[in-house]
C-alpha cells in the first residue's frame, strides 16, 4: 500500500469532517453524534477507502442533500448520523466503482441497520430482526439492506480495554450476515477487486472488526474461522 496515497485519504476525510462540524455548530444532534467512537469510526472509513482503491476499486464522494432553500444542491461534507437507520441515497455516501470502469457496483454507508439472516428465514418482526454495522459496502440502495445485500460490514471499537464480550456480539453479527460454508471468493471479488479474498461464509461477505487496543489481536484466531478479519488500527 503506498503510504502517500493512504496519507491523503486520510487527510481528505479529515478535512469533511472538520468543514462539516466548522458549517453546521448549531445542529445539536450531530455533533452530539460526534464522540470519540464517530471520530474513530471516521479513521476506519479512511483505512477502507484506501484498501479498496488497493484492491483496484475507484470511489466517487456524494454529499448529502442540502436543505430546501439553500443556495447548494448538495454538501460537500460526510454527515454522521445521531444515531443507526436506514441507506438513503440523499445521506452521504461513496459510491464503489468496479475495476477499469465507472459502473457503480457498491456504495459505502455508515451507521446503517440490516435485516439478518435470522429475518430472512423465518417471520422475525420484534427487535431481533435488526442490527447495526458501522461501515457497510453494500448493493442496496434503499430502505434496510438485506443481510445477503452486504460486501462487507466493519464494526468499530474505540475502546481502551479490549474484552472478550466484544469477540461474542462480533460472532453474533456474522452469524446474522452468513452461514459458515467452504472458502469461496468473496463478493467484492467476484466484482473485480484483486488480489483475490476468500471467506468460509455464504452469502460471501467480508467481514472486519478493527479497534485501538492491541490486546485485541489476542483473540484473532478463532473469528478467523469464521471470516472475521480482525485489525489493529491506531490513528
Amino acid at each position: 500500500m503506498n503510504p502517500t496515497a493512504r496519507a491523503n485519504a486520510i487527510a481528505e476525510i479529515q478535512r469533511i469532517f472538520a468543514a462539516y462540524r466548522a458549517a453546521q455548530p448549531t445542529d445539536a444532534a450531530n455533533l452530539a453524534a460526534l464522540t470519540n467512537g464517530k471520530l474513530y469510526e471516521l479513521f476506519v472509513l479512511s483505512d477502507l477507502l484506501v484498501d479498496l482503491a488497493s484492491r483496484g476499486f475507484a470511489l466517487v464522494f456524494v454529499g448529502s442533500t442540502a436543505p430546501s432553500g439553500s443556495a447548494a444542491t448538495s454538501h460537500s461534507t460526510l454527515k454522521f448520523k445521531a444515531g443507526p437507520g436506514k441507506i438513503k441515497l440523499t445521506d452521504s455516501h461513496f459510491e464503489v466503482q468496479a475495476p477499469h470502469s465507472t459502473t457503480v457496483v457498491f456504495r459505502i454507508f455508515v451507521d446503517i441497520e440490516f435485516d439478518t439472516l435470522g429475518h430472512s428465514r423465518s417471520p422475525v418482526t420484534d427487535d431481533s430482526r435488526r442490527h447495526e454495522l458501522d461501515i457497510i459496502v453494500t448493493t442496496a440502495t434503499t430502505g434496510y439492506p438485506a443481510h445477503d445485500e452486504i460486501a462487507l460490514g466493519v464494526e468499530c471499537k474505540a475502546v481502551a480495554n479490549f474484552e472478550k464480550g466484544i469477540i461474542k456480539e462480533a460472532l453474533g453479527v456474522r452469524r446474522e450476515l452468513s452461514l459458515l460454508d467452504w472458502p469461496a471468493i468473496s463478493m467484492l471479488t467476484e466484482a473485480g477487486g484483486s488480489p483475490a479474498t476468500y471467506v468460509p461464509a455464504y452469502p460471501r461477505s467480508e467481514f472486519r472488526l478493527v479497534f485501538i487496543d492491541p490486546k485485541g489481536s489476542n483473540y484473532a484466531l478463532s473469528p478467523g474461522v469464521y471470516g472475521i478479519e480482525l485489525k489493529h488500527l491506531e490513528p
